[in-house]
């Protein structure tokens, strides 16, 4: 390396002095205390100041020295870049030589992209990459990855889409994906395409390799049939990671049920460790047939899993599918619809504008007296929304993808009588906290109410959980 760039990338660490040479006096200390003075003199002691001074160094500053991972000397400061993401995992594998040197440019618009890093870790592959010739004044920018180059098995973490500004100018960024760790092959790319920095439209496009090491994996011995076979969970296995482990498995999804959507929460083992949510994504939908689905999908948990447990309970829940309703505010009344999976209805009885505000009065039905709890009721009226009934048609989904100022997401909801679970539900066109979502250009003949009928199986929704014996195998790394 050359030494202009070496300084250049040593000007750039910020090296904890007090921190450093508080160890290093610390260690002083203690040696001069011993009877024998003799510096170099080998004690149990020794190589613990030695851990102490490189973890200051190490984890402050995130640079790792060449000569402790001369695999990584080509790339330094990726050491760095892991520290300014605040990557414990990526620090880990890099100190022990698993992270691969990646060596991918494009270049889009007069702005180049390269990618530097890859790792995998208990159902994450992770690149860092670099941006240069992005000339703004920015410390932090957002880009854009374009879904529809994705690959099935690989799907981006859209809460990690973030550029951060080195003192040279350039930009650093981190892009995690999920991926099914059983799946994927050495050999294998894994497709990614840029589409925007910070305000730059482009065309920045990636296929990147694919690595993998060897880990602990708990295998499913067995599948599981759920709620009289609407639902039959298959091919699970669980593996091991730096400071997580991940659930990997498929649902099958069949009749009522083929579009709905299980998701496991927590899981505990038969030692008695119970394991936490840290994150979740579907990966791969395929039809089977007309009336069954399949979705391979992944849950990561908070923490390594114990390699000597041989059973494993999963608790998780289930979102009931159900189709949406418009209902146009001029309609005959009463209207009344139900949901598939468990017959619970809405009955909506009166509509009425008054002056800014539009009130429905309405009442679930199906409910026995036991699920008549006032909170949930009003969650469930809550989720009612009011919008222009042409835009709400042309919206893939109004809850999420609606144009201002044409609809209300929400409402004020109260019960009326607990005891039949009549509600009245207040849409007041003029939002305070923020002008953008009050309704601008409102008129009762072109305006309806949108029903996700999902929300009423909230009323039946209860977690649920499913005994699997495990056992103990080591997952191949790529290359093996």
């Amino acid at each position: 390396m050359e030494t202009k760039e070496m300084k250049k990338l040593y000007d750039e660490i910020d090296v904890p002095k007090m921190e450093v040479t508080s160890a290093i006096r610390q260690a002083i200390g203690d040696v001069k205390a011993e009877k024998t003075r003799q510096w170099f003199k080998w004690n149990w002691r020794t190589p613990i100041y030695s851990v102490i001074v490189l973890f200051v160094l190490y984890f402050s500053s995130g640079f790792l020295f060449p000569s402790l991972n001369t695999a990584m000397a080509r790339v330094p400061i990726v050491g760095q870049f892991y520290m300014m993401f605040h990557d414990k995992v990526g620090m880990s594998l890099f100190q022990s030589d698993l992270v691969k040197h990646v060596n991918e440019g494009a270049e889009s618009r007069g702005i180049t992209v390269k990618v530097n890093s890859v790792y995998y870790d208990a159902g994450r592959l992770v690149y860092t990459f670099t941006v240069e010739n992005l000339h703004t004044k920015e410390d932090f920018v957002s880009y854009r990855v374009n879904t529809e180059q994705i690959n099935g098995n690989f799907q981006p973490n859209y809460d990690e889409t973030e550029l951060k500004k080195l003192k040279d100018g350039r930009y650093v960024g981190r892009m995690e994906f999920y991926t099914n760790g059983q799946t994927i092959k050495h050999g294998q790319n894994a497709p990614l395409v840029i589409s925007k920095i910070g305000d730059v439209v482009g065309n920045w496009r990636f296929e990147l390799p694919v690595v993998k090491q060897k880990t602990t994996l708990l295998s499913g011995q067995k599948d599981v049939s759920i709620s009289n076979g609407l639902y039959q969970l298959t091919d699970i296995k669980v593996e091991n990671g730096v400071d997580s482990s991940v659930i990997q498995y498929a649902v099958d999804y069949k009749g009522i049920a083929k579009d709905d959507d299980i998701s496991i929460d927590r899981m505990r083992d038969n030692l008695g460790n119970e394991y936490k949510l840290k994150g979740a994504t579907t990966l791969k939908k395929k039809q089977l047939s007309s009336e069954k689905n399949r979705l391979n999908a992944l849950t990561i948990l908070n923490q390594p899993i114990d390699p000597k447990a041989n059973e494993l309970t999963f608790y998780a829940s289930i979102y009931e599918h159900e189709e949406s309703e418009i209902i146009p505010l001029q309609t005959e009344l009463p209207v009344q619809l139900k949901t598939k999976h468990h017959g619970i209805g809405i009955k909506i009885n009166k509509i009425e504008q008054k002056g800014r505000s539009v009130t429905v009065d309405y009442q679930f039905t199906g409910l026995d007296q036991g699920e008549l709890d006032e909170d949930t009721l009003k969650n469930v009226g809550e989720s009612i929304g009011l919008g222009d009934v042409e835009k709400m048609e042309t919206w893939p989904d109004p809850e999420v993808h609606y144009e201002n100022g044409y609809y209300l997401k929400g409402n004020k909801p109260k019960v009326t009588n607990l005891k039949t679970a009549s509600m009245q539900s207040t849409f007041e066109f003029d939002v305070k906290e923020l002008e953008t979502l009050s309704l601008n250009h409102f008129s009762f003949k072109d305006y309806g109410l949108y029903l996700n009928l999902s929300d009423l199986n909230r009323f039946k929704q209860k977690e649920f959980n499913v005994t699997i014996p495990v056992k103990k195998e080591t997952s191949k790394a790529s290359g093996s």
